[in-house]
């Protein structure tokens, strides 16, 4: 049996999760065996779920099997008694404490790696479960070999070993294991697909589960495909920083269906904003988007706002601070909420002291060739500014009380090169 170990070198410490079923302790023994060369050290982790009344005889089996071969080993046991007096699903909850101990253990660890027994047979039943579910369109149809979590690298080395070879390991050296009798419990859809129906399809000689593989493979390809194309996107239709993404309308809505979730879907994972939306609610937005409204607000949260803002699609983060009048009476540079604002030597002793703050009611500056006075209010509108950025645009006063500065949007002109005022991290023109 041939593992996979490109995932980690001579110099990493691995770590097993170890379930004790017998995939987990097949690859343990090839992992100090045959292998026991290709790491630097190996620790093994074990989660007892103790929903099982063989849960803690498993435990007990893997510390002393651990203690016999000299491994270093940990464990948990997790509290799941709530959640089934509740008749609730388990299996969701259970993943997400296994894998935050895990996550736990990998820092305290310092360990490099994290190794799983997910195997070929595991696979073909991912890849079947997620076409069935509605599950493919977004998402990888199977498990990568490698994968990233919280600082740590997941290898899967058995992917493309067979369960089959895997008994065939087992018995050649008599490997101890358990068997988890719920894994025959058909009532359960990944024990029913991997029990009655992918036999039952290998059973018909003009079907075989191998295809769904190569149907992976064509899949991960034509998604990278679409990902390039929705990175394209953006990068010519879009002004993207790290608190903010604003994407024309017009282009945006002319992209096919699967081109504008793949868009989406990259800058919120790009810009660590937001959870994953479900798709119906992508509909929704797209439904607004090509609708003939002018403003609306999609989502809103304490920390991020998304909304239709006349011909822009704009996704930022919110700015809850406090923006407090500023009183500056000296060149240098200066920051007001996202905004940068340098304060050039060049500008008029006269004009000292400045007052930046946010727009009040009436706020009106002075047109160019002092053709009279426009409200900053229309500014905003004539320029098509959200509601959100208004209140955190900075209006800059001089000592005569007049406005000199609006934002990016409007500088006097006898103060071009005397004041710059920048968004920060938008590579637009600035004011």
């Amino acid at each position: 049996m041939e593992l996979n170990t490109e995932s980690w070198s001579t110099a990493d410490h691995i770590v097993l999760a170890v379930s004790t079923g017998i995939d987990s302790m097949v690859l343990l023994h090839a992992l100090t065996t045959t292998f026991a060369d290709s790491y630097k050290q190996l620790t093994c982790l074990h989660v007892n779920h103790d929903i099982r009344e063989a849960s803690t005889d498993e435990m007990h089996f893997i510390q002393r099997y651990c203690e016999q071969h000299h491994i270093n080993l940990f464990t948990t046991t997790l509290d799941l008694s709530t959640l089934m007096a509740q008749g609730k699903s388990i299996e969701h909850e259970a993943r997400t404490l296994r894998y935050s101990w895990f996550d736990a253990q990998m820092h305290q660890l310092g360990a490099d790696v994290l190794l799983t027994a997910h195997h070929q047979d595991d696979q073909i039943e991912t890849i079947f479960y997620r076409l069935m579910t509605g599950k493919s369109t977004r998402s990888g149809l199977g498990m990568a070999s490698v994968s990233y979590r919280n600082g740590y690298k997941i290898a899967r080395p058995l992917l493309e070993v067979t369960k089959a070879d895997i008994k065939a390991v087992q018995k050649k050296y008599e490997i101890p294991f358990f068997e988890d009798v719920t894994n025959h419990d058909n009532k359960y859809v990944r024990n029913d697909i991997r029990n009655r129906i992918l036999p039952t399809i290998e059973e018909n000689t003009h079907l075989s589960t191998q295809h769904l593989l190569k149907l992976k493979t064509w899949h991960d390809e034509q998604r990278e495909i679409l990902h390039k194309q929705a990175r394209s996107f953006v990068a010519e239709h879009g002004n993207y920083s790290t608190t903010k993404l604003t994407l024309a309308r017009e282009p945006f809505n002319n992209l096919q269906y699967s081109l504008k979730v793949s868009v989406l879907d990259n800058v919120l994972n790009d810009m660590d904003a937001l959870f994953g939306f479900a798709e119906k609610t992508y509909i929704e937005w797209f439904r607004q988007l090509a609708s003939s409204v002018a403003q609306a607000t999609l989502f809103s949260t304490d920390k991020w706002i998304i909304h239709i803002a006349y011909d822009k699609f704009i996704i930022m983060a919110k700015d809850n601070q406090i923006l407090r009048t500023m009183q500056i009476s000296q060149e240098g540079h200066y920051r007001f909420g996202h905004y940068q604002i340098h304060i050039h030597e060049t500008l008029p002793s006269e004009e000292y002291p400045l007052t930046i703050r946010t727009r009040k009611p009436g706020d009106r500056y002075q047109l160019s060739g002092k053709q009279g006075h426009k409200k900053v209010n229309r500014l905003f509108i004539d320029r098509k500014v959200v509601d959100a950025e208004r209140d955190q645009t900075p209006i800059v006063i001089n000592a005569q009380n007049e406005i000199i500065a609006v934002g990016t949007l409007y500088k006097a002109e006898y103060i071009q090169n005397s004041i710059l005022i920048k968004f920060m991290g938008d590579e637009r023109d600035n004011a």
